[in-house]
């Protein structure tokens, strides 16, 4: 699945791209994070499929963090599509990919995560090998995140 870059920012820009969006809480999500992300990958295939863009978004209801499902050119979230043009030959064919996201304050000092998970052929192509590197990436997230409140439990502890 290969979008021109210029058309690709262009379809960012006006939204034309489908949406998903579904919530849980942190507890649900660190206890299945699978189970959680299932719903967000069956739509990104379906919409693969349909040769459309699109983007998928998990909200955690009790805290402050969005995990999501991107398609783009780049790796680079789609809020930030203006930046490609400054990167990347705008007239050229690129090949599609999906990306996962995390955004929470937690994560790291931006704040941001954003990997590569597969062509976007290969996404449906490769469903399983696909689904293990979200897998795979989801739970090392949610370590980063579990180390960071700990951290910040210890951390923050009041002296007497």
């Amino acid at each position: 699945m290969k979008r021109e870059v210029q058309a690709f920012m262009d379809a960012v820009a006006d939204d034309k791209l489908e949406h998903f969006t579904a919530e849980t809480t942190q507890a649900k999500f660190f206890a299945d994070p699978d189970g959680a992300m299932a719903p967000l990958a069956a739509f990104m295939r379906q919409q693969i499929g349909a040769d459309q863009l699109a983007q998928a978004e998990l909200k955690l209801t009790d805290t402050a963090v969005s995990v999501r499902l991107e398609m783009s050119v780049i790796n680079l979230p789609l809020q930030d599509t203006k930046t490609i043009g400054k990167i990347m030959e705008t007239n050229e064919e690129q090949e599609l990919n999906v990306y996962a996201v995390i955004e929470t304050p937690d994560i790291n000092v931006s704040g941001l995560r954003i990997d590569a998970l597969a062509p976007a052929t290969t996404y449906v192509d490769q469903a399983q090998t696909a689904d293990q590197s979200l897998h795979d990436w989801l739970n090392l997230q949610i370590e980063k995140l579990q180390a960071a409140a700990s951290n910040k439990e210890e951390t923050d502890v009041k002296k007497k």
